[in-house]
């Protein structure tokens, strides 16, 4: 299913995890979908099932491996911890709490975007040895010009995902709320349903209470709203869990060169 841009307006598909045409994050990515691992052993799992590479991959699935480039997601108590370790052996923190139904999608659609890129990849030959920069045209003046741009970009970027919002509940004043991209919600406990609402307070993120439902909440589950059913258009034929789409062909990069084509350098 295609979802719109939230920053440029443009249309992709919604399991992509960025726009294509501007780089912003996708605040739509479908995260509930019931066939979609939620624990780090249902995720063991279904690596397992399909033949994932993960090791040639470079992710650490219940393992705190702390060499350099990774992806990985592992727990610790009761607090769940999904990083990237960069090529220099930094590490940035990509997620840290007890909500492991998010953490486990947050490595999941991770691993989607690295196999779609290097498969694109591949596919193209652009994982093959590049030959010097010694043909280049040397009349060409624009390099600090698109150095230019892509600080912009960068810079952009960082911004969009400063204000993006998480996806999920969360409990400010005594009110329930749901984030679901840009647009929220508020548990109207008077007539017993959700209602449109606007963001309550800028620094909702400080009142963040989980991705998943809870029966404490004492509301009605999100998903079940007349909103959750009509944003995600549930009744379109194009959208897919992992057991629609090339899963399945998880093993054919077994071969591939996994140690290029990933931006190690940036946070995630």
């Amino acid at each position: 299913m295609d979802v719109k841009c939230d920053f440029c307006n443009g249309y992709f598909d919604d399991q992509q995890e960025n726009c294509p045409f501007c780089g912003a994050p996708n605040n739509h990515i479908r995260r509930n979908s019931d066939q979609i691992p939620k624990t780090i052993e249902e995720l063991k799992q279904f690596c397992a099932q399909k033949n994932v590479p993960v090791k040639q991959m470079h992710f650490y699935i219940g393992e705190n491996y702390t060499g350099p480039k990774a992806f990985g997601i592992y727990r610790d108590g009761d607090r769940v911890v999904v990083y990237k370790n960069k090529s220099d052996g930094s590490r940035a923190v990509r997620y840290e709490g007890e909500d492991e139904a998010y953490a486990v999608n947050e490595i999941y659609q991770k691993m989607r975007s690295e196999y779609a890129s290097h498969k694109a990849a591949n596919s193209s030959g652009q994982n093959a040895p590049r030959r010097s920069g010694g043909n280049r045209n040397k009349k060409s003046g624009g390099g600090g010009g698109g150095i230019a741009i892509l600080v912009i970009v960068a810079i952009f970027i960082v911004i969009c995902i400063a204000c993006a919002d998480k996806s999920g509940y969360y409990r400010y004043d005594d009110d329930l709320y749901y984030s679901q991209g840009s647009d929220w919600y508020l548990y109207d406990t008077v007539m017993d349903k959700w209602i449109p609402s606007s963001r309550p307070l800028d620094n909702m993120d400080d009142y963040y209470e989980s991705y998943s439902y809870s029966s404490d909440y004492d509301a009605e589950d999100f998903s079940d709203s007349v909103y959750y059913d009509s944003f995600w258009d549930s009744d379109s034929d194009s959208s897919s869990s992992y057991d629609d789409d090339d899963w399945d062909d998880w093993d054919s990069g077994s071969d591939w060169d996994w140690d290029s084509g990933s931006d190690w350098d940036s946070d995630w």
